[in-house]
């Protein structure tokens, strides 16, 4: 091969190697521009909390109360005990609780022995201690408070009783839970729609959706926690929902 062939060849070579570099740059150039119009593109985007309130009755109650008899036998213990029973069963009775709806628990015993001078404890029995708990399941929460409060009036009697505060609860939230969750997320596409009239803008479709945990609480109550509330010592409460909601940004 002479020099002047020699030298035509690596021309051509050199002028293949500049364009084939002048193609990958503009390809690489492409990929760049649009790479940067898609991040540009996932970084326009609105984050808003959407919530729902509402405020709900309990329509279910449970209660509590819990009978004793103690003495020196236990034939007299269980006798007090079951004086004490009975005197449960009619105040419940004559509060309008079904029989159906109390269900009496298992009786348990309890044996107090003497204790000496020096604080120990001996093998010698001074009474035993028989108790019992009535469990009262109603959909009737209001005569369920009614009735909470009256209690001392077996204590006058010289009945052996304590009770329980009742619980109050609500049965139906799953479908209340459906129901607010689409509340609280047209509040947040609403609060989403008025700042983009104020940014020249519109706002396009949802990119994350995230719904919080229900708060329930008693009414007015400001307080929160990362697990939900779930009251149940008041017979209303409040129920809030809360939807976090990203939104795509679109110039108008």
């Amino acid at each position: 091969m002479n020099g002047q062939t020699v030298l035509a060849a690596t021309a051509v070579a050199s002028i293949a190697l500049v364009t084939s570099l002048i193609a990958s740059s503009a390809v690489a150039s492409r990929a760049y521009v649009k790479r940067g119009a898609q991040e540009s593109d996932r970084t326009r985007t609105l984050e808003v909390t959407g919530s729902a309130k509402a405020r709900i009755r309990s329509d279910l109650a449970l209660w509590t109360i819990r009978a004793r008899g103690e003495g020196k036998t236990v034939e007299e213990a269980y006798g007090r005990l079951d004086a004490t029973c009975a005197a449960v069963r009619g105040f419940l009775r004559q509060r309008g609780f079904p029989e159906e709806g109390v269900t009496a628990g298992s009786i348990s015993t309890r044996t107090h022995y003497r204790v000496d001078d020096k604080g120990r404890e001996t093998r010698d029995v001074v009474s035993y201690e028989l108790a019992r708990s009535f469990q009262i399941r109603s959909e009737e929460p209001d005569r369920v408070h009614a009735a909470s409060g009256e209690v001392t009036e077996l204590l006058r009697s010289g009945a052996l009783v304590s009770s329980d505060e009742p619980d109050y609860v609500y049965t139906k939230l799953a479908d209340l839970k459906v129901r607010m969750i689409g509340e609280a997320t047209a509040n947040g596409r609403e609060r989403a729609d008025r700042i983009a009239e104020g940014s020249r803008c519109r706002i396009g479709g949802v990119r994350d959706a995230r719904a919080g945990i229900l708060q329930i609480t008693p009414p007015w109550s400001t307080e929160v926690s990362s697990g939900g509330m779930n009251d149940t010592s008041s017979i209303e409460k409040d129920v809030t929902a809360v939807v976090h909601l990203t939104f795509a940004i679109e110039a108008d």
